[in-house]
Parts: C-alpha cells; sequence; structure tokens
C-alpha cells in the first residue's frame, strides 16, 4: 500500500475504485463457491470416455454357465396348470404340429396373503373331588405352564427366523416385528423376542458361551479389543477377545483388560 498523506485527490480516488472493484470480485467469488456447496457433490472424473467402449456383460460362450435350478418335486403348491399349444399349423411356415414331450416351467413367488400354521389344541382339564386342584392333559408341544393368559404363544420357527435376522444379519430389533409381520402374517412384539434371548442364553447357549471363555482365558495368546456400548441408557463396554480358535464377546459395565471375563462387573451375553 502507498503512503496515504502522499497521494492526491486524484489518487486516492483511483485506490478507491479499484479497492471497491477487488471487493466485488470477492463477493462473486464467495458466492459462486456458496452455490457450489449446495449443490450435490459429482464422482470423481476417471479420465475421458472411450471412443468404442465394449458392451457390459458376458461375452456368448465364454465364462461358467449356471441356470436357476428348478424347485423340488414336492415343492409345488397346486397341480400343474396345463399350457396348450393354440395354432393348428406352424406361425413360422405354415407346416403341420406335431407333439412332443412337454417342458416344465415354474414361477416360486410369496403366498399374496401371508398365512400362519396354526397349532390348536383342545387340552382337556380334570379337577379332583378331593383336593379341587386341577389335572391338565399333556402334549409334547404344550409347555406344563402354558394356560390362562399366556395360553397363546409362539412356536419356535418364527422365534428363530427373528434370532437369525438380528444375530446373522444384523437388523435391529425393534424393526423385527413389522418385518416378520408382513413376511409371515405372524405378529410378535420386540420384548418377546429380547425374553426369548434371554432364555436361549440361559440353556445350551449359555453353556456353550461359558465354555468358549474358559477356552479363551487358557490360550497362550489373546488379542482383545473394545469400544463403548450403552444398556439401557448407561455406559458400558463391549470387550472383543480373539484368539486362532475362537472369538468372545463381552459385555461389561467397566472397562478392563483381563484375559475373557475375570472381571465381576461382566453382564449376562443374552442381554447384548
Amino acid at each position: 500500500m502507498p503512503d496515504l498523506d502522499s497521494l492526491s485527490r486524484d489518487d486516492l480516488i483511483r485506490l478507491i475504485l479499484e479497492l471497491q472493484r477487488q471487493i466485488d470480485d470477492l463477493r462473486k467469488q464467495n458466492e459462486e463457491l456458496r452455490r457450489k456447496d449446495k449443490r450435490s457433490a459429482a464422482p470423481f472424473s476417471k479420465g475421458e470416455r472411450k471412443k468404442n467402449p465394449k458392451p457390459p456383460g458376458r461375452k456368448p460362450g465364454q465364462g461358467e454357465f449356471s441356470r436357476r435350478p428348478g424347485p423340488p418335486a414336492d415343492a409345488s403348491s397346486a397341480p400343474p396348470i396345463d399350457v396348450p399349444v393354440e395354432e393348428t399349423r406352424c406361425p413360422f411356415c405354415g407346416g403341420r404340429l406335431e407333439r412332443e414331450e412337454p417342458e416344465e416351467a415354474s414361477v416360486t413367488d410369496m403366498p399374496a396373503v401371508p398365512k400362519p400354521a396354526v397349532s390348536l389344541f383342545q387340552v382337556q382339564v380334570c379337577r379332583c373331588q378331593n383336593c379341587m386342584r386341577p389335572v391338565r392333559g399333556k402334549h409334547p408341544d404344550i409347555a406344563a405352564n402354558q394356560y390362562g393368559a399366556t395360553a397363546h404363544r409362539l412356536g419356535p420357527r418364527i422365534k428363530a427366523m427373528a434370532h437369525s435376522l438380528h444375530y446373522g444379519h444384523g437388523v435391529p430389533v425393534r424393526r423385527l416385528p413389522a418385518i416378520l409381520r408382513e413376511l409371515t402374517g405372524i405378529a410378535i412384539t420386540q420384548s418377546a423376542i429380547t425374553q426369548d434371548a434371554l432364555k436361549q442364553a440361559e440353556g445350551p447357549v449359555g453353556a456353550a458361551y461359558q465354555e468358549f471363555r474358559e477356552q479363551v482365558r487358557h490360550a497362550p495368546v489373546t488379542y482383545t479389543d473394545d469400544t463403548g456400548w450403552r444398556v439401557g441408557g448407561d455406559g458400558a463396554y463391549l470387550m472383543a477377545f480373539d484368539t486362532d480358535q475362537q472369538t468372545v464377546y463381552q459385555i461389561r459395565r467397566q472397562h478392563g483388560m483381563s484375559r475373557c471375563g475375570n472381571s465381576s462387573q461382566a453382564i449376562t451375553p443374552g442381554r447384548w
């Protein structure tokens, strides 16, 4: 910047006009940058397009070919539908048509309205005339305490599907009731899925988990890592213990680096 005191009136006017022009240019640049920020980002450029690109897909006769397999023989839900040839002469040359062996074609789809399989039981009840206690009929598919408010329950297959979607495919539990109802027509609550997971964790699943913990605890080398977690809104830690044979996860109220679950703050695995 020149010395303003040494400039004449005309020089000061020219300087002011030049500064004003620069301010206007900067404002235009800012407006252009704001407009660019509001636009959706375009993908990175990969260079110029080829003049004669090859068509996508596999070339005829190249690569391994596989066709969709037909359904099992007993999978059809209705008798086969006969599809006759309506033409009496060849539509291409007018020649005589002669019958050959029919071809099989199928369309596999979901039913328009899912219909759950409901097993209804008429449980006979007798009452002792001495102690007045009821005696109910027994069936392997009915639990001993399945009566009254808990008389109508869900079967193991729908629960297994819920656990498979959640633990195997990562679907959140809160989304499972809507998905299962739309696909199967069965109404199931989020709490029922969680309660069944806790129940399964107390049985063979829990025993297998404890066995894995013991194996990791006595492994010669164990790699561990952790991340933040939430249990009922409270802070916790998800610990991972990895060996050459297995990986065991554990949720703890407090952080700890002891080998696979020596901490007394461990949370039941079913509460994940």
